[in-house]
């Protein structure tokens, strides 16, 4: 089995098509840098890769599909009444065919030729506690809101990695809900949105809610292959604002049909058509 950087060189050197690099070098990078294996905690899913790589969830399966069949990538896939009952996953295993071109080692590898002592470097790791080093050619998840990385090559405060939001894809809490009731409902697609352009979604978010949003979305996803939530924006637009709580009813009055005898004051014996008294 190659080392993760074996199979990057090698990956780099190949004439795989451009979205089968990306997914190829994206996979590996929750390989160990020695082993080149990935551990089970950190194998990752179909809705992971698709968010990591920024590729539909199709374009997914249609490269992977490439890459095993070229030989780069083995997958074992449970069964299908394990994998509802217990929930596990596919398992990746990254390789290098035999016909493949591995070039000698890239010195940035090795930091300008320089070996890298640390044991497991490039494993992705749990999260550090505050004040912990953080180890060269490591990945540390952020996903606590404000725990304490530091490091002796960085000077980037908690803050600025909490606003960096990497854990989240950059996702606000506010659009959570709908990303997770879309995905629930089979919806997958991307959330390209940075920045400020999140504010018109939360705002819709916020007017009509994420049950509407969610069913308008799945209705749409039925007739046609959407990639990106951007699709879904005018749509979302049209829907009726959620109802108030202090909305104002309309008042009830009783009205009474048919024919209703009453005199007219100027002719006492002429009777008239009408509705009852209020």
């Amino acid at each position: 089995m190659p080392s993760r950087f074996e199979y990057e060189r090698a990956i780099r050197a190949s004439e795989l098509k451009p979205p089968s690099r990306h997914l190829a070098l994206t996979i590996a990078t929750w390989a160990d840098a020695r082993t080149g294996i990935i551990p089970d905690r950190y194998q990752p899913s179909l809705t992971t890769l698709e968010r990591a790589t920024g590729l539909s969830r199709a374009t997914v399966r249609t490269h992977l599909d490439s890459l095993e069949k070229g030989g780069w990538v083995k997958r074992s896939r449970p069964p299908v009444a394990k994998a509802r009952a217990e929930g596990e996953t596919t398992k990746y295993r990254i390789l290098v065919p035999r016909t493949a071109v591995v070039p000698d080692e890239d010195p940035a590898e090795g930091r300008a030729g320089a070996a890298l002592p640390e044991p497991e470097v490039g494993q992705e790791l749990p999260q550090a506690r505050a004040g912990d080093a953080l180890p060269v050619g490591q990945e540390l998840p952020l996903g606590r809101a404000g725990a304490a990385l530091s490091s002796s090559s960085s000077s980037k405060s908690s803050v600025e990695y909490q606003q960096a939001g990497a854990a989240d894809y950059g996702i606000p809490a506010e659009a959570r809900p709908l990303v997770d009731a879309l995905s629930l409902a089979n919806v997958n697609v991307r959330w390209p949105f940075t920045g400020n352009e999140w504010f018109p979604l939360l705002a819709l978010i916020k007017k009509s809610g994420v049950q509407a949003m969610t069913d308008h979305a799945a209705k749409v996803a039925a007739r046609i292959d959407v990639e990106s939530a951007r699709y879904f924006l005018a749509g979302w637009a049209e829907l009726p604002p959620l109802p108030t709580a202090d909305a104002p009813r309309p008042p009830l009055r009783a009205v009474a049909g048919g024919w209703q005898p009453y005199t007219n004051p100027t002719d006492p014996s002429v009777y008239e058509r009408g509705f009852g008294h209020d």
